[in-house]
Protein backbone atom coordinates (compact mmCIF):
# COMPACT_ATOMS: atom_id res chain seq x y z
CA UNK A 1 0.00 0.00 0.00
CA UNK A 2 3.00 2.64 0.49
CA UNK A 3 4.22 2.16 -2.86
CA UNK A 4 1.29 2.91 -4.39
CA UNK A 5 0.87 6.26 -2.53
CA UNK A 6 4.16 6.88 -3.65
CA UNK A 7 3.70 6.36 -7.70
CA UNK A 8 0.69 8.60 -7.18
CA UNK A 9 1.98 11.26 -5.49
CA UNK A 10 5.18 10.65 -8.43
CA UNK A 11 2.36 11.07 -10.95
CA UNK A 12 0.28 14.07 -8.86
CA UNK A 13 3.48 16.30 -9.15
CA UNK A 14 4.36 15.18 -13.13
CA UNK A 15 1.18 16.64 -13.83
CA UNK A 16 1.48 19.42 -11.78
CA UNK A 17 4.62 19.98 -13.80
CA UNK A 18 3.02 19.17 -17.10
CA UNK A 19 0.14 21.84 -16.20
CA UNK A 20 2.14 24.66 -15.84
CA UNK A 21 4.94 23.82 -18.89
CA UNK A 22 1.38 24.34 -21.25
CA UNK A 23 0.19 27.35 -19.28
CA UNK A 24 3.82 29.42 -20.22
CA UNK A 25 4.74 28.02 -23.42
CA UNK A 26 3.27 31.03 -25.82
CA UNK A 27 0.08 29.60 -28.39
CA UNK A 28 1.68 29.82 -32.24
CA UNK A 29 1.27 32.64 -34.71
CA UNK A 30 -1.22 31.72 -37.35
CA UNK A 31 -1.51 33.98 -40.43
CA UNK A 32 -4.31 34.66 -42.10
CA UNK A 33 -5.67 32.09 -44.62
CA UNK A 34 -4.97 31.89 -47.90
CA UNK A 35 -8.40 33.07 -50.27
CA UNK A 36 -9.59 30.66 -52.79
CA UNK A 37 -8.63 31.42 -56.43
CA UNK A 38 -5.92 34.84 -55.29
CA UNK A 39 -2.76 35.27 -57.03
CA UNK A 40 -0.28 35.94 -54.31
CA UNK A 41 1.07 39.68 -54.48
CA UNK A 42 4.91 39.54 -55.38
CA UNK A 43 7.14 41.75 -53.48
CA UNK A 44 7.80 45.14 -55.58
CA UNK A 45 11.44 45.98 -55.42
CA UNK A 46 12.34 49.95 -55.35
CA UNK A 47 14.15 51.22 -58.68
CA UNK A 48 15.83 53.75 -58.15
CA UNK A 49 16.91 56.08 -61.43
CA UNK A 50 19.69 58.07 -61.66
CA UNK A 51 19.07 61.47 -63.56
CA UNK A 52 22.17 62.13 -65.83
CA UNK A 53 23.51 65.88 -65.09
CA UNK A 54 24.92 66.99 -67.81
CA UNK A 55 28.63 67.19 -68.15
CA UNK A 56 30.27 69.63 -67.38
CA UNK A 57 32.41 72.05 -70.44
CA UNK A 58 35.81 72.11 -69.64
CA UNK A 59 37.74 74.91 -70.55
CA UNK A 60 34.87 76.37 -73.07
CA UNK A 61 34.98 80.30 -72.70
CA UNK A 62 32.28 82.69 -73.64
CA UNK A 63 31.14 82.67 -77.43
CA UNK A 64 32.70 84.49 -79.66
CA UNK A 65 30.88 87.56 -80.85
CA UNK A 66 29.59 87.20 -84.38
CA UNK A 67 31.64 89.16 -87.44
CA UNK A 68 29.11 91.58 -89.01
CA UNK A 69 28.13 90.79 -91.98
CA UNK A 70 28.91 92.76 -94.89
CA UNK A 71 26.33 92.89 -97.79
CA UNK A 72 28.47 95.70 -100.02
CA UNK A 73 29.94 94.61 -103.47
CA UNK A 74 33.29 93.76 -103.63
CA UNK A 75 34.04 96.60 -105.86
CA UNK A 76 32.73 98.99 -103.23
CA UNK A 77 35.93 97.82 -100.91
CA UNK A 78 38.51 98.27 -103.78
CA UNK A 79 37.18 101.69 -104.42
CA UNK A 80 37.79 102.57 -100.82
CA UNK A 81 40.87 100.92 -100.51
CA UNK A 82 42.35 102.76 -103.47
CA UNK A 83 40.88 106.11 -101.89
CA UNK A 84 42.21 105.19 -99.08
CA UNK A 85 46.08 104.12 -100.14
CA UNK A 86 49.12 106.24 -99.27
CA UNK A 87 49.07 108.22 -102.83
CA UNK A 88 48.87 111.19 -104.60
CA UNK A 89 45.30 112.24 -106.03
CA UNK A 90 46.43 111.60 -109.67
CA UNK A 91 47.56 108.24 -108.74
CA UNK A 92 44.27 107.81 -107.15
CA UNK A 93 42.30 108.49 -110.77
CA UNK A 94 45.16 106.47 -112.46
CA UNK A 95 44.17 103.58 -110.80
CA UNK A 96 40.75 104.42 -110.56
CA UNK A 97 40.99 104.72 -114.39
CA UNK A 98 42.61 101.52 -114.76
CA UNK A 99 40.17 99.57 -112.88
CA UNK A 100 37.17 101.08 -114.35
CA UNK A 101 36.60 98.59 -117.49
CA UNK A 102 36.09 95.93 -114.68
CA UNK A 103 33.52 97.35 -112.60
CA UNK A 104 29.53 96.83 -112.84
CA UNK A 105 27.72 99.90 -114.11
CA UNK A 106 27.28 101.01 -110.57
CA UNK A 107 30.71 100.87 -109.91
CA UNK A 108 31.74 102.49 -113.35
CA UNK A 109 29.51 105.00 -111.75
CA UNK A 110 31.06 105.80 -108.77
CA UNK A 111 34.82 105.78 -110.47
CA UNK A 112 33.62 108.08 -112.84
CA UNK A 113 32.31 110.33 -109.93
CA UNK A 114 35.98 109.98 -108.12
CA UNK A 115 37.94 110.22 -111.13
CA UNK A 116 35.97 114.01 -112.15
CA UNK A 117 36.77 114.84 -108.37
CA UNK A 118 40.77 114.01 -108.33
CA UNK A 119 42.19 114.31 -111.85
CA UNK A 120 43.49 117.74 -112.88
CA UNK A 121 43.37 119.37 -116.29
CA UNK A 122 46.68 118.71 -116.96
CA UNK A 123 46.69 114.86 -116.37
CA UNK A 124 43.08 114.58 -118.80
CA UNK A 125 44.40 113.22 -121.21
CA UNK A 126 44.55 109.84 -119.37
CA UNK A 127 40.72 109.48 -118.72
CA UNK A 128 40.34 110.47 -122.43
CA UNK A 129 40.24 107.20 -123.60
CA UNK A 130 37.32 106.21 -121.19
CA UNK A 131 35.00 109.81 -122.30
CA UNK A 132 35.55 108.67 -125.75
CA UNK A 133 34.78 104.97 -125.58
CA UNK A 134 31.24 104.61 -126.48
CA UNK A 135 30.37 101.23 -125.80
CA UNK A 136 30.50 102.59 -122.24
CA UNK A 137 27.41 102.70 -120.31
CA UNK A 138 25.32 105.93 -121.21
CA UNK A 139 25.14 106.48 -117.93
CA UNK A 140 29.52 106.64 -117.13
CA UNK A 141 29.78 108.72 -119.74
CA UNK A 142 27.49 111.13 -118.50
CA UNK A 143 29.44 111.86 -115.28
CA UNK A 144 32.54 112.47 -117.69
CA UNK A 145 30.57 114.49 -119.78
CA UNK A 146 29.20 116.77 -117.69
CA UNK A 147 32.83 117.00 -115.54
CA UNK A 148 34.25 118.68 -119.01
CA UNK A 149 32.21 121.82 -117.96
CA UNK A 150 34.10 122.26 -115.02
CA UNK A 151 37.57 122.16 -117.33
CA UNK A 152 39.61 124.83 -119.08
CA UNK A 153 38.60 126.05 -122.05
CA UNK A 154 41.54 123.58 -124.29
CA UNK A 155 40.71 120.43 -122.15
CA UNK A 156 36.66 121.54 -122.52
CA UNK A 157 36.86 122.25 -126.25
CA UNK A 158 39.27 119.62 -127.62
CA UNK A 159 37.26 116.71 -125.71
CA UNK A 160 33.71 117.91 -127.17
CA UNK A 161 35.72 118.38 -130.85
CA UNK A 162 36.62 114.98 -130.78
CA UNK A 163 33.18 113.00 -129.43
CA UNK A 164 31.33 115.60 -131.77
CA UNK A 165 33.42 113.00 -134.65
CA UNK A 166 32.13 109.80 -132.74
CA UNK A 167 28.69 109.24 -134.38
CA UNK A 168 27.45 106.63 -132.14
CA UNK A 169 28.81 108.59 -129.25
CA UNK A 170 25.64 109.31 -127.01
CA UNK A 171 26.48 112.61 -126.15
CA UNK A 172 27.58 113.82 -129.98
CA UNK A 173 24.42 116.03 -130.73
CA UNK A 174 25.79 117.72 -127.50
CA UNK A 175 28.96 118.60 -128.32
CA UNK A 176 28.51 119.84 -131.52
CA UNK A 177 25.98 122.13 -129.91
CA UNK A 178 28.31 123.63 -127.35
CA UNK A 179 30.90 123.83 -130.35
CA UNK A 180 28.73 125.80 -131.77
CA UNK A 181 28.07 128.67 -128.82
CA UNK A 182 32.06 128.85 -128.17
CA UNK A 183 32.98 129.25 -132.04
CA UNK A 184 29.66 131.40 -133.07
CA UNK A 185 29.46 129.09 -136.18
CA UNK A 186 28.73 125.81 -137.53
CA UNK A 187 30.95 123.55 -140.40
CA UNK A 188 28.79 120.56 -140.31
CA UNK A 189 31.16 117.54 -140.65
CA UNK A 190 34.18 119.66 -141.79
CA UNK A 191 36.48 118.86 -138.73
CA UNK A 192 39.08 121.01 -140.25
CA UNK A 193 36.98 123.84 -140.22
CA UNK A 194 35.84 122.77 -136.70
CA UNK A 195 39.91 122.17 -135.23
CA UNK A 196 40.83 125.60 -137.34
CA UNK A 197 37.52 127.63 -135.20
CA UNK A 198 38.50 126.27 -132.02
CA UNK A 199 41.96 127.21 -132.01
CA UNK A 200 41.16 130.57 -132.98
CA UNK A 201 38.90 130.72 -129.96
CA UNK A 202 41.61 129.67 -127.79
CA UNK A 203 43.89 131.76 -128.93
CA UNK A 204 41.58 134.85 -128.52
CA UNK A 205 40.69 133.62 -124.95
CA UNK A 206 43.95 133.72 -123.82
CA UNK A 207 45.19 137.03 -125.57
CA UNK A 208 42.55 138.62 -123.35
Amino acid sequence: MRIIGIVAAVAAVGGIVAFALLQNTPAPTVGPLPVAGATPTPAIAETFVAQASPAPSVGAGPAPAAAPFDASPAWESTIDGILRSNVSETQMAQMLINILPTLPEDGQIEAANHIANLLPDSEYNSVRPLLLNSSLPESVLSVFFTDLMNRDDPTKLNAFLDIAQISNHPFQSEALSDLQIYVGDDYGTDWGKWKSAVDQYLKTANAQ
